[in-house]
């Protein structure tokens, strides 16, 4: 009898789940390109794959961070500066924003792979190359593997030094599966993804309240609830994404430009002197005040410092 209890009342809940999840789907609709540009569709491994292209002069990529509510979005305040003396470009990396979300084995590599084919097929030529948190981490070792591809690099917040550099365990493996599940980890991912917690999320992470806007919570809530959401950031949670930056860190060739905020939480200011460390040459930015997203939290003086570094660089060049 008991384990018939158990089976019914582990049944309900099953039922629940599945409930809960249709209603969330139903009430998120596609994603649209909140930040302009001319939109294109880079076809790749059987994807699709996101990207804005505007502006004329140098290419300038510029590649969103990976959290749970990611797109290049976080870029909409420094695309049109920017393109004001270069081509820029962002990109939706696979299973984030506009960009197909597929059941794939999210990692490190593969995301470098993408960026990689990304600039060699689409862009075509040299591209600076400016990204944020792990995504920056990638940048390094993209830009240690191939200078002459990425003559300059803007890592903003980077990891892989500190912080996000350990590699997978058995128990990352276990939490990557249970938020795979079907209904259960589907569940479980959307009360994570709820506006609740993405406004206590943002909350944290801009030293500005006033910027956690009630229409900023709307666009992160339907990024996170897509097809699909949850197969990378679990990969996240896992580990599966995390990248050791030590040794691409000391090859560095090509100019850098290091941005921070000086009131970041996940990869607080201090760990500047580790990056410096090893690379003492680095040109380092840090704005104050500004938490984990200083382009987006202080869009101007990001756009003038990232301008007057690459104007810098055209002029010795």
């Amino acid at each position: 009898m008991r384990w018939r209890k158990a089976l019914i009342s582990g049944g309900a809940a099953l039922g629940l789940a599945a409930t809960f999840n249709a209603l969330i789907g139903k009430s998120v609709e596609p994603l649209e390109n909140l930040i302009g540009g001319e939109e294109g569709w880079f076809h790749w491994r059987g994807h699709r794959v996101a990207y804005t292209k505007r502006g004329s002069g140098p290419p300038l990529l510029l590649v969103h961070g990976i959290y749970a509510t990611a797109s290049s979005f976080e870029w909409r305040f420094n695309v049109d500066e920017l393109a004001r003396h270069h081509t820029v470009y962002t990109i939706d990396l696979l299973g984030f924003g506009r960009s197909d979300r597929p059941a794939v084995r999210y990692s490190a590599r593969l995301y470098l792979a993408l960026i990689a084919d990304f600039v060699t097929q689409v862009i075509a030529s040299p591209v600076v190359l400016a990204a944020s948190s792990l995504s920056a981490a990638y940048a390094i070792v993209l830009g240690a593997r191939d200078p002459g591809r990425f003559p300059a690099l803007v890592l903003i917040e980077p990891t892989g030094l500190v912080r996000l550099h350990k590699s997978p365990s058995a128990a990352g493996d276990v939490a990557r599966y249970a938020v795979d599940s079907p209904v259960l980890g589907t569940a479980v991912f959307n009360a994570l993804v709820s506006r609740r917690s993405i406004r206590d999320y943002l909350e944290r992470h801009y030293i500005d309240g006033e910027i956690v806007t009630d229409e900023l919570v709307d666009a992160h809530y339907a990024t996170a609830h897509q097809p699909g959401a949850k197969y990378a950031p679990s990969a996240l949670l896992s580990w599966h994404l995390n990248l050791d930056v030590r040794r691409a860190l000391r090859r560095l060739l090509q100019p850098t430009l290091l941005v921070w905020g000086e009131q970041a939480i996940e990869a607080p200011v201090e760990d500047v002197r580790g990056f410096r460390a090893l690379r003492p040459e680095m040109d380092v930015a840090i704005l104050d005040p500004a938490g984990s997203l200083p382009h987006d939290e202080r869009p101007e003086d990001f756009n003038e410092i990232v301008t007057t570094f690459l104007t810098r660089l055209r002029a010795t060049a």
